[in-house]
């Protein structure tokens, strides 16, 4: 996924209860495209975040995210990459990015209609479940190196994964080949 910059996403344009970092605004994307796949292109963050007003530049960047996410999200070589920082930054900037991207993903699916009575499998809900407990990541001890890094690795791949399952659950078929019929 390129990098996508959103102004409106820094600490001194914040206002309401807009998305915080671009990782949450991905998580939630996600969230609602489980739930509805055919969401408006253009418009799809007004149905999540009512206090997020993003400027012109910024609404073709959403659109952009939003082609990239449901592209990535139906790609049978499942290349859906999470919008958390690079390796390069300390382990502790991305486990942040990740709680942040799991509390968007929660907050997606809740916002868009999901519900305790919504028929998932065992998996989905474990999967769910799981999200709700990264979510709350705060301090985290830090102190084998390689084994932090393996396991945020690990963890990575399961939050993608399970999205995978959790979509193709919720939303079976490909919206991104319709057919038309004349």
């Amino acid at each position: 996924m390129s990098e996508l910059y959103f102004p409106s996403l820094s600490p001194e344009n914040m206002a309401g209860d807009g998305p915080s970092t671009q990782a949450e605004l991905q998580g939630a994307l996600c969230g609602l495209l489980c739930m509805n796949a055919k969401a408006n292109r253009t418009d799809w963050f007004r149905q999540l975040f009512e206090d997020f007003h993003p400027g012109e530049d910024e609404i073709n960047a959403l659109t952009q995210l939003f082609d990239q996410t449901i592209q990535a999200l139906n790609s049978p070589e499942y290349d859906f990459k999470l919008a958390f920082p690079e390796d390069s930054f300390p382990l502790a900037s991305r486990l942040i990015a990740m709680a942040d991207w799991c509390q968007g993903l929660i907050y997606g699916l809740g916002a868009s209609g999901l519900t305790d009575e919504t028929d998932l499998s065992a998996d989905s809900q474990e999967y769910i479940v799981d999200v709700i407990k990264i979510s709350q990541i705060a301090d985290v001890d830090l102190s084998n190196a390689d084994e932090d890094e393996a396991n945020f690795e690990e963890l990575t791949e399961y939050l993608r994964m399970g999205l995978f399952v959790l979509y193709s659950e919720l939303q079976p078929e490909d919206p991104t080949q319709s057919i038309t019929e004349h």
